[in-house]
């Protein structure tokens, strides 16, 4: 790192230490009509960064389009075909701040035509937080599948003794998500107001999904669980006021619960390394590149590396975690940067810029270690997958089944099997069909972690051992 680059992060380390406050980006996700969005909507507004005009006026718009129970949605879905369909499409990001943390809001989709794009929110995050439809056949719907929503609500709150099916995006979303690095998880279970705020239905809820949770690796330690009513703001900023759930919540309110979070270290000391997520044509022949920098610092004037590509622009100015003009981004920071001196459409989201001298690794090929997830037919050598790692997204195959791991030791136990079945950890050899930017998991963890999606779900998720170029 260059020597005034290395001093001015230095320096804001020390401020950022003496402040108490770090960014945090935090994604929103669940099964679709959760409640995300209406949930997420009513925060902003209860910590006013949502002026009264613009609520009365989603109320009026929303009400004239017969979706009035929307309004508090229509904060975060801004597009035409979001609010026309009454679902999240692409991640909406908004910001606000807690006594400790200031947050880089990621409300993602929670339709299965729209995993792709929740992958790419999530892959952002330092924690999560999952929202559950609490109501009657909800949380059935959102788990399970939407064939246990009638049987749920018919069944009441307890004991279905369903096996978990690959229906609903509750598990997938959760799956996902701590594939791709996330550790901290609030269960936020919406929609009690449906059921007079029952706790015998939050109860249910929690002891259906920890177990679940506890096997796709987050510790039990790790999850926090609160109730939380968007519409009616209950238990939101403060403790809530409805007499039927303050009579036996316990624990946060959300506001809290997200102050609990902490975010990941930063990797300032690591190579320049930031993937691409938005692209702007800017003025002046400058164009707008939107990410979050995973490795290294910026300031105005510092050169980048498009990878792939090859080709160098420079750091005209900077915006970090939504602030105009600043000095400095540092890893971990979400940023938009003006670079002069390259063409527009050499720029794609899955690109990544690097410092001029440590480019990434452009894989023609990688290995790695995988966990085959509910798949109907077995894996086999050729199997046809698209390949989603930090904010790319390539068609591939599977090109090579390497051994068989045990699923705790990771040591090989079995060298070449014909194929691969649920539940199974692997070494496989992935070929993209174009070369993609990526790193070792060992190097850096947030470039080096995949997901392997096919025919509108999640195969296998992983992290990549070796990479040939």
């Amino acid at each position: 790192m260059e020597a005034d680059l290395a001093r001015a992060v230095d320096a804001a380390l020390a401020g950022e230490a003496a402040a108490g406050r770090r960014g945090l980006h935090l994604v929103v996700m669940g099964h679709v009509d959760a409640g995300k969005s209406t949930l997420m909507g009513r925060l902003l507004s209860e910590l006013g960064q949502v002026s009264q005009k613009e609520v009365h006026k989603n109320q009026k718009e929303s009400a004239q389009a017969g979706k009035a129970s929307f309004s508090w949605a229509w904060v975060l879905d801004e597009r035409p075909e979001e609010r026309a369909r009454g679902v999240t499409v692409d991640v909406a990001v908004a910001r606000f701040t807690t006594p400790g943390h200031s947050i880089t809001l990621l409300d993602a989709p929670g339709h299965r035509d729209f995993v792709p794009n929740m992958i790419s929110g999530a892959g952002l995050a330092d924690a999560a937080l999952l929202l559950v439809d609490g109501s009657p056949g909800g949380f059935e719907a959102g788990f399970h599948g939407e064939g246990a929503a009638a049987v749920g609500a018919a069944a009441g709150f307890g004991g279905m003794g369903l096996a978990a099916s690959p229906g609903g995006q509750t598990q997938e979303h959760a799956q996902l998500a701590r594939s791709l690095g996330v550790e901290q998880l609030a269960v936020v279970i919406s929609k009690l107001d449906t059921c007079d705020y029952s706790q015998e239905r939050f109860e249910y809820i929690r002891s259906q999904l920890l177990p679940f949770l506890k096997t796709v690796g987050f510790r039990e330690s790790g999850v926090q669980w609160l109730p939380a009513v968007g519409p009616a703001g209950q238990n939101l900023v403060a403790p809530p006021s409805e007499p039927l759930l303050s009579r036996w919540r316990q624990g946060p309110t959300l506001v809290e619960a997200i102050d609990a979070f902490k975010p990941k270290p930063r990797n300032t000391g690591a190579p320049l390394r930031m993937p691409v997520h938005d692209v702007f044509k800017a003025r002046q022949g400058c164009v707008c590149v939107g990410g979050k920098l995973e490795g290294g610092a910026l300031q105005p004037g510092s050169k980048v590396l498009l990878v792939p590509g090859c080709e160098t622009a420079t750091v005209k100015s900077l915006e970090v975690n939504g602030q105009d003009h600043v000095p400095l981004a540092l890893a971990g920071d979400s940023a938009d940067l003006l670079l002069s001196g390259i063409d527009v459409a050499a720029l794609h989201a899955g690109a990544v810029l690097c410092h001029p001298e440590f480019p990434i690794h452009l894989a023609v090929k990688f290995t790695a270690q995988a966990l085959v997830l509910q798949v109907s037919l077995p894996i086999l050598k050729g199997h046809a997958v698209t390949i989603h790692a930090h904010t790319a997204r390539e068609a591939g195959v599977i090109s090579g089944l390497l051994g068989l791991c045990d699923s705790k030791t990771g040591q090989h136990r079995q060298h070449k099997p014909r194929c691969l079945l649920s539940g199974q950890t692997a070494l496989i050899e992935v070929t993209p069909v174009r070369p993609m930017p990526l790193e070792r998991f060992a190097d850096v963890k947030a470039l080096g972690r995949i997901a392997l999606r096919e025919g509108g779900r999640t195969v296998a998720v992983g992290v990549v051992t070796s990479i040939n170029e």
